[in-house]
């Protein structure tokens, strides 16, 4: 595929994918700035927290396998579609609890309406991109996260603390239900539907798509690979820490700097998920240049270990932050090489199972750790034990990497081949 064709693709596809899973991510994870007021209010102590925000991916990680078989039949832009308006009734919703036990009800059906929106994205872009490109084109994607950080926690917090946690929930609900209108009317399904390619460049796209797409294989396939499942288990160390920030980390920041306020707090919150954004583009981009995914991934994986044993280590509040940066840059830098690895030996219904497979059995993670982590704080009162137990399972997580290879070029073409040889 040509330089100009590549970029006319990420023109049209990307910025109306990656602007819907920023708002994803806000409306998956705002709760934990609202918790500032919302616990208080509706009697939600730390655990209970936890346990609402583990309900999530509950009905998550139930949903993620049919929802991804139902995409890749059905067709990205019907289902796509479909997710965001659920999900965002759903979160604007959250505005209306006023127990524990209804924000448990809301949590877990939340879930089940936005599972498979991410492992549908990972499927659609091996649809319209080469595997050469795909770390970048998933870093550019997860780059989203930390954005929505650096945008939703200032705003979030300033809602909080203006107007009500029930504002915060409604005010960030509506995008998604406006973008996934738009997904309706914009997003095509394959490349055979884009009016926007000339027939010279549908063909150029298609061929060399079909140049290194592995044969088609049934979903099992996908389910039953145990490369699949050593993938997921690498997955899940970032996801337990990518929840243990995304959740808790207002709280942390609370500890830490009692008198910033909502605004301020959102502030500081901003600034791990700013350097998270720089190291998650230049280490899926420099993976994409070289051709080593395991390299890569262990790298990152040691980084947010060390980041997280400091900040759990550390007592002086900018050292702790110092560690938070570290850990959000090695988990934010692991998942878009975690991610491109399935779609390098799997295609169609295998690939659909197969990267749900990843995502849901990572979201296992995300199930326990939150419960664990409220917990763990409301026990000790502090986060010292959540961050050296993140820390610890990322290095756990590590040790699986460094077993596939990681530090012999041989083997890591093993796992994923190398595109500097491989003719395309």
């Amino acid at each position: 595929m040509t330089a100009p064709l590549l970029r006319k693709v990420r023109r049209r596809l990307l910025p109306l994918v990656i602007a819907s899973y920023v708002i994803c991510y806000i409306d998956r994870t705002n709760i934990g700035m609202a918790q500032l007021r919302m616990g208080e209010e509706i009697g939600l102590d730390p655990a209970g927290f936890g346990l609402a925000a583990g309900a999530f991916f509950v009905g998550y990680a139930l949903c993620e396998i049919p929802s991804n078989l139902v995409l890749h039949r059905v067709g990205a832009r019907r289902w796509i579609a479909r997710i965001m308006v659920t999900w965002g009734l759903l979160s604007g919703a959250t505005a209306l609890v006023s127990t524990p036990e209804q924000l448990y009800v809301v949590r877990f059906l939340l879930g089940m309406a936005e599972a498979g929106f991410f492992p549908g994205v990972i499927l659609y872009f091996s649809y319209w991109f080469p595997q050469r490109e795909r770390a970048r084109l998933i870093a550019m994607l997860m780059a989203g996260i930390p954005v929505s950080f650096l945008v939703a926690n200032p705003v979030s917090g300033w809602l909080v603390e203006q107007v009500s946690w029930q504002a915060m929930f409604v005010v960030e609900a509506l995008p998604a239900v406006v973008l996934g209108v738009a997904v309706w009317f914009v997003l095509p399904d394959r490349p055979a539907q884009a009016r926007w390619l000339t027939e010279a460049e549908r063909a150029e796209l298609l061929a060399d798509l079909a140049r290194e797409t592995p044969p088609e294989r049934p979903a099992r396939a996908g389910l039953l690979n145990r490369r699949v499942l050593a993938i997921a288990f690498v997955s899940s160390g970032s996801v337990f820490g990518a929840y243990l920030l995304s959740l808790f980390l207002p709280q942390m920041v609370e500890q830490l700097w009692p008198h910033a306020g909502e605004t301020g707090i959102g502030l500081i919150c901003a600034i791990p998920y700013g350097f998270a954004v720089l190291a998650m583009l230049a280490w899926g981009a420099h993976s994409d240049r070289t051709g080593d995914r395991a390299g890569h991934l262990l790298a990152a994986c040691l980084l947010s270990a060390a980041g997280f044993a400091l900040a759990g280590l550390a007592s002086a509040p900018l050292l702790v932050l110092a560690g938070l940066v570290l850990a959000a840059m090695g988990k934010f830098a692991a998942v878009p090489i975690t991610y491109s690895l399935p779609t390098e030996f799997l295609s169609g219904r295998a690939a659909a199972a197969g990267i749900a497979l990843v995502n849901s059995l990572a979201h296992l993670a995300a199930i326990a750790g939150p419960p664990v982590i409220g917990w763990l704080r409301q026990s000790t009162g502090a986060f010292s034990a959540p961050l050296l137990l993140a820390g610890g399972y990322v290095l756990l997580t590590t040790v699986v990497v460094a077993g596939l290879g990681a530090t012999r070029p041989d083997t890591v073409r093993q796992i994923t081949p190398d595109v500097r040889n491989s003719g395309r």
